[in-house]
């Protein structure tokens, strides 16, 4: 009785498999040809010969991390974006205030 349990629960789960699969495979394969995520910082690709087009800054308001939790955890977020030979690159460049850490992500935007 538990085989035959089992057997229907496998078989069940099995032919869901390939549909939820084939749902998470179009997922990244749509996010890959959106944007290809890239090693090289703002400074690096400027050497490279990359021109800052425009700059942006904004201040992001998040709660605040023990033992500062009564505070708020200001971000501060820098997006660049840079252009060469007719491809764009954004940057975006995060300074978190309470863990003193900053991020540097940047993304080829498919044409």
């Amino acid at each position: 009785m538990i085989a035959n349990c089992l057997q229907r629960v496998v078989s069940r789960v099995s032919r869901r498999v390939p549909t939820a699969f084939t749902f998470f495979l179009v997922g990244v394969l749509t996010s890959i040809s959106w944007a290809q995520p890239l090693e090289a910082g703002v400074y690096g690709l400027t050497r490279q010969g990359w021109q800052v087009t425009a700059i942006t800054e904004r201040n992001e308001r998040h709660p605040g991390i023990a033992p500062y939790a009564e505070l708020w955890r200001i971000v501060s977020v820098t997006d660049y974006r840079l252009e060469k030979s007719g491809q764009v690159i954004i940057c975006e460049m995060r300074y978190d205030s309470q863990r003193d850490s900053q991020d540097e992500t940047c993304m080829l935007k498919a044409p």
